[in-house]
């Protein structure tokens, strides 16, 4: 009886502490704690490189909107698609939100600096007065003298060439930007604009999941490359 209660002591104690490690890490809106992976151990093997993938606007912020066309909504769907790539790559991938809730930027950079990520890669689509604007283009910030900044320029071009070469889109290129979530993260950035749902033609694109799935397929080719390059 006594052998009996210290194994029972034990299983529970045990699936009490991982239950409290899964509240812990799921503690931000959006964070999905994986289940079935086995823990870490030091094979003395490399660790696969780890992505931050961060799905734009969520929740109460829609984002850019035309018709029923929401600029959260695809911006999500292009991330899980992207993952998924990533993923067939032997990538491992962190997502800032995996569904439809609001995330403020801080906590968006918060949760890819203390990961150790990598790199960071978050994901818009665009919108302009002018509905004739169409094309792709990725930002990274500057800051002069960094290493990061080279990085993030070199990684810029890299995804922006296979998402071109996948989608056969317009390019408009690489752009210096002071957007938060590329200026304070602590590693390699960009933030890819991928098409203008404004423009007519895009914006049927953009409701086509095979075409999302190119965008996915570029943005997924141009982060390995540039980790292989």
């Amino acid at each position: 009886m006594f052998v009996f209660l210290r194994v029972l002591y034990s299983f529970f104690f045990f699936f009490g502490w991982l239950a409290t490690a899964e509240s812990s890490l799921a503690g931000t809106e959006g964070f999905t704690v994986c289940k079935g992976i086995p823990p870490y151990e030091d094979t003395g093997l490399p660790v696969a490189p780890l992505i931050i993938l961060d799905p734009g606007h969520g929740g109460t912020d829609e984002g850019a909107k035309v018709q029923s066309v929401m600029e959260k909504r695809i911006a999500l769907t292009t991330a899980l698609l992207t993952k998924k790539q990533l993923e067939s790559l032997g990538y491992r991938v962190i997502m800032t939100r995996s569904r439809d809730v609001f995330l403020t930027l801080p906590r968006r950079v918060d949760i890819a600096n203390k990961s150790k990520a990598a790199l960071f890669v978050s994901i818009h689509y665009n919108s302009s007065p002018n509905p004739t604007a169409k094309g792709i283009e990725i930002y990274y910030y500057e800051a002069r003298g960094e290493e990061r900044t080279r990085a993030s320029k070199r990684l810029a071009n890299t995804i922006l060439y296979q998402v071109i070469d996948q989608t056969e889109a317009h390019s408009r290129g690489v752009r210096r930007g002071n957007f938060y979530v590329v200026r304070e993260t602590s590693m390699p950035a960009i933030l890819v604009e991928g098409g203008f749902m404004t423009n007519l033609d895009e914006r049927f694109q953009l409701k086509d999941r095979k075409y999302l799935e190119k965008i996915a397929k570029g943005i997924a080719q141009g982060v390995h490359k540039f980790l292989h390059s």
